[in-house]
């Protein structure tokens, strides 16, 4: 049963430091990081608190714990009872003296309360490949059209040209298309055509892939020209018909076919003719991608990810792809301080209010260098 003691003005042990106090998802909620001096383990525990006067208190494993409201920075701990069931390391109702057990009952409170452990990712081994790619594959095998749906530097292009080279197949790639030409190609006054990759792909003697990147931010003229060719099994170029019975069609964009949204701004509605044409992918970022191109960094993937958890939960304009993975692991590898690698190659682009507003949940030293970047602001 747990019992109030009697405070000593002298007695400042408490069993554990606080590293630090975030604010929670949860209103009216903080998340205090903490360590015990037996493992160097970092501990999470999400506990409501109070707030006054630029003040706040809440209450970890019988201490309170105040910090500042507005920096969050913590400014004591007291003890104020003896937890229930525990033998702490240090008697604060005795002569500090150790008790025999304490390690154990530590780790026993922490199993009991389900403390979260630390996110432990896969590490990969050999080629990496997306946990999509045999999928696609399959659906290309099968000479069926796919469609992906993913995020911003999510990897689509790369996977598809992996796949392209493990079956032996050439790979051709275009990008949105604003022009009708762009896609089937002209004849000039001099009466010279002029190719294109979907040209080239279609009058290949080889089996290809046809990749279209940002189908959801072409032009819908072309997206008719380009459901007709897979329907018909042949497409009329200015230069004559060219039948296309080896080609493979996958098509990219970062919404499915929904329109613009606060992301990307720039997209069309894609219509179910449209859609209808194509097995749809979702194709998201990948844990084992990001360790490869992080060099197992398990660090700065779990802080990446609370980033991207946090955008989206506040409805943030942002992008943290593998492109700011590889950035970071670059630039710390050249010896650059923490705080100037976030600033340039990660919230790049973001106004300091809103870089003020992101509180990702971890302990990691990008965690910290994102904290003191905020209280520089």
């Amino acid at each position: 049963m747990a019992r109030r003691w009697e405070k000593k003005l002298t007695d400042t042990t408490v069993g554990f430091e606080v590293v630090r106090v975030e604010m929670a998802k949860k209103a009216g909620y903080v998340v205090v990081s903490a360590k015990y001096p037996t493992t160097e383990t970092i501990y999470t525990y999400v506990r409501k608190a109070t707030i006054k006067d630029g003040e706040g208190k809440t209450t970890v494993d019988g201490c309170d714990v105040y910090f500042d409201a507005n920096t969050f920075g913590v400014k004591k701990v007291e003890r104020v009872y003896d937890t229930a069931g525990m033998r702490k390391a240090v008697n604060p109702g005795g002569a500090n003296k150790t008790t025999t057990g304490a390690i154990e009952s530590i780790k026993a409170e922490m199993e009991a309360k389900a403390i979260e452990k630390p996110v432990v990712f896969p590490v990969p081994s050999g080629e990496i490949h997306h946990g999509k790619y045999e999928t696609i594959k399959s659906c290309l095998e099968c000479g069926i059209p796919v469609y992906l749906a993913g995020p911003a530097g999510s990897g689509k292009n790369h996977t598809v040209e992996q796949i392209a080279k493990e079956l032996g197949w050439d790979f051709y790639f275009s990008n949105s298309v604003q022009q009708e030409y762009k896609l089937t190609g002209f004849i000039d006054a001099g009466g010279k055509f002029h190719d294109t990759e979907f040209y080239k792909a279609c009058t290949s003697e080889n089996e290809c892939v046809f990749f279209l990147d940002e189908m959801d931010a072409s032009i819908p003229e072309v997206l008719v020209l380009l459901n007709a060719a897979i329907a018909n099994g042949y497409f009329e170029f200015p230069t004559g018909r060219v039948e296309l019975e080896h080609v493979h069609f996958v098509a990219a964009g970062n919404t499915v076919g929904s329109g613009a949204d606060e992301m990307y701004t720039g997209r069309m509605v894609l219509d179910q003719a449209t859609l209808d044409r194509f097995a749809i992918i979702e194709f998201d970022y990948s844990i084992r991608i990001e360790m490869a191109i992080s060099k197992n960094n398990t660090d700065l993937v779990s802080f990446i990810r609370a980033l991207r958890d946090e955008a989206t939960n506040k409805g943030i304009r942002a992008t943290f792809s593998y492109r700011c993975i590889t950035m970071v692991t670059k630039l710390e590898k050249a010896g650059m301080d923490v705080e100037e690698i976030l600033k340039i190659a990660v919230v790049k682009g973001l106004d300091k209010d809103t870089v003020a507003t992101l509180r990702p949940i971890g302990s990691t030293r990008y965690h910290e260098g994102l904290r003191k970047l905020q209280m520089a602001a």
